[in-house]
């Protein structure tokens, strides 16, 4: 979350049920009345169940007129507070004369924000004390574990709901979906199939061709996706994953095809025309990837991409000629120069140029600190290392609250073997970014460095309590347990969850497939080092690992294969890997 939100204005999320009941409820008045005339100032039970509602509805139309405050005091808090406390005591009162699942997701309801989401799980679960098999409450309880990214708690909740209520669909979907967020392809897989092949929606079979393209079944995902659409033409996530499956086989003209197709349906516009240059470059046709770039929106966040995929795929000049589109705005935008800069140094190989396009970037504009580590990176790059040294020590100066800077050093350090100079910098960052998780991150590699491993590993779990979704740290936790096989079913949430954060980091599927190794489900992790070394093909320790993972599977040639090329990529221990070699 980027901005903190004041709780009251938290709690207007709840309020158009409310709302709704209010509505509902206003008839009530009169006949409320009237009991309390016949019963001489004494409520019947029915009655008082109906003053009890119309208390929770004041409650709630009077939180309706505070939220609706643009700028609210803190009087207007507290008043919000107290009214949400009476509206949750009338409830209970309702609640207690006559239990309903809706009266517990209701109050659930009033502390439905991220401050208070402890008190709405705490709502659901007494309602699912008194009606287990709710699907309401089931779904309201694993959305409450969603909201603090807490995936495995709300994947155990769909779990349990569904060993009770094993024909609810949608249901099952949901927990795919969070299975599939956490790296379980597998059981997503396993989960999906249950719904007998009739009753599979559209959505069904599109989350099933997800787990097959993920566990390497590429061509079983296409046609799956093509049930899928055949269903649901509409479905514009299934025609997404199926040009992406098409690129994936190296058939682009199908994904191109495809691609089309998502157009003509009006969506993904920009991301699409992006996808059809990368394959026009694919196709090795970068005149009709041009043509595309050059007939695109014109906005300067197209253009920019539009450039970076040129760029990234080896055509600088491509990348130059889209990137002039914008060199007839007035004034001509920042990144303009900032990327002819990087077009100049990546793409010409002309450093110099690059910095001189970077002295174009106003002082005053915000990019400019970018511009800043730019050259700093080039004057490393030049070996003028004081120079990039004295632009680093200046980007602090200017710009002290931001970590670029810091970072930028504390790595320059590291790469030197310079532990102490590293952390000195990393030190001075956090007095004034005491709780910068990629600070935190980087002393934890400084201590590591130094052989504080115990150190390390402690910073970095402090970097998991501030940022849960920080996934280099996730995985550098998770790997590290797994490695030491110690704690290793905590070690497989971690790393499913930095899964999660970053599906296509070939690093983190490695750790996968180590922790799976190291739970002896060799099966999976046969799977993961397949993907792992799709992605990042010259890692030692990843081929090492495939090694290990094939002669555990009984594999010779293919560990073997791991060996050779761990040995090729210059691991830092070829003796060890060439006893693996002769023990084969």
């Amino acid at each position: 979350m980027t901005g903190r939100i004041p709780p009251f204005g938290r709690l207007a999320s709840a309020l158009a049920c409310w709302l709704i009941l209010a509505a509902c409820l206003a008839v009530c008045g009169c006949g409320a009345r009237s009991a309390q005339r016949a019963q001489g100032g004494r409520l019947s039970p029915e009655a008082k169940q109906t003053y009890d509602y119309l208390v929770y509805q004041d409650m709630i139309l009077r939180l309706q007129r505070l939220v609706r405050k643009e700028n609210p005091s803190k009087q207007d808090m507290d008043e919000a507070y107290a009214l949400q406390k009476k509206a949750a005591e009338a409830l209970d009162k309702i609640i207690g004369s006559e239990p309903e699942p809706k009266l517990y997701a209701e109050k659930a309801g009033l502390y439905w924000n991220t401050e208070q989401i402890a008190e709405a799980r705490q709502a659901l679960k007494q309602g699912l004390e008194r009606f287990p098999k709710d699907k309401t409450l089931n779904l309201y309880l694993a959305n409450s574990y969603l909201v603090e990214n807490r995936l495995q708690d709300a994947a155990l909740t769909l779990g349990d709901y569904l060993g009770r209520a094993p024909d609810d669909h949608l249901a099952r979907e949901r927990l795919a979906q969070i299975l599939l967020d956490t790296g379980q392809d597998a059981r997503a897989l396993d989960e999906l199939k249950l719904i007998p092949g009739p009753e599979r929606s559209a959505e069904t079979l599109y989350l099933m061709a997800r787990a097959q393209a993920r566990l390497g079944q590429r061509r079983q995902a296409i046609e799956t996706l093509k049930r899928s659409l055949e269903k649901d033409g509409d479905l514009i996530e299934a025609w997404a994953e199926l040009a992406y499956q098409y690129e994936l086989e190296k058939d682009y003209v199908s994904a191109e095809k495809t691609y089309n197709k998502i157009l003509s349906l009006g969506e993904l516009q920009d991301e699409v025309m992006i996808r059809l240059i990368n394959l026009g470059l694919k196709m090795n046709n970068p005149e009709k990837a041009l043509a595309v770039a050059l007939n695109g929106p014109g906005t300067k966040a197209f253009v920019l991409d539009a450039a970076a995929v040129f760029l990234s795929e080896g055509f600088p000049a491509q990348a130059s000629t889209v990137l002039d589109v914008l060199s007839a705005a007035k004034p001509v935008p920042s990144e303009y120069y900032f990327y002819k800069a990087v077009i100049a140094y990546e793409g010409e190989n002309d450093p110099e140029k690059a910095l001189a396009f970077l002295d174009k970037v106003p002082e005053e504009d915000r990019t400019r600190s970018q511009a800043i580590q730019f050259r700093a990176q080039i004057y490393l790059a030049m070996g003028r290392d004081s120079q990039a040294l004295e632009l680093m020590a200046r980007g602090r100066r200017l710009y002290p609250g931001q970590n670029r800077f810091f970072l930028l050093e504390a790595a320059y350090w590291v790469d030197k073997k310079e532990y102490p100079a590293a952390k000195r910098i990393v030190d001075q960052g956090l007095e004034l970014m005491p709780n910068d998780s990629e600070l935190l991150f980087e002393l934890g590699v400084v201590l590591e460095g130094q052989g504080d491993r115990t150190g390390g590993l402690a910073v970095m779990e402090k970097v998991i309590a501030k940022d849960p979704d920080h996934a280099d740290a996730l995985n550098y936790v998770g790997y590290t347990l797994a490695d030491e096989g110690r704690d290793l079913d905590r070690a497989l949430v971690l790393i499913e969850t930095a899964v999660g954060q970053s599906p296509d980091n070939g690093y983190i599927i490695d750790s996968l497939a180590w922790v799976y190794f190291r739970l002896k489900r060799f099966g999976e992790a046969w799977t993961e080092i397949q993907r792992a070394v799709a992605i990042v093909g010259d890692d030692p320790i990843i081929w090492e690992h495939y090694g290990d993972i094939a002669r555990a599977a009984g594999d010779r040639n293919k560990a073997l294969k791991g060996y050779r090329n761990a040995l090729k990529h210059q691991t830092e221990d070829p003796k060890r890997v060439r006893g693996k070699m002769d023990s084969l």
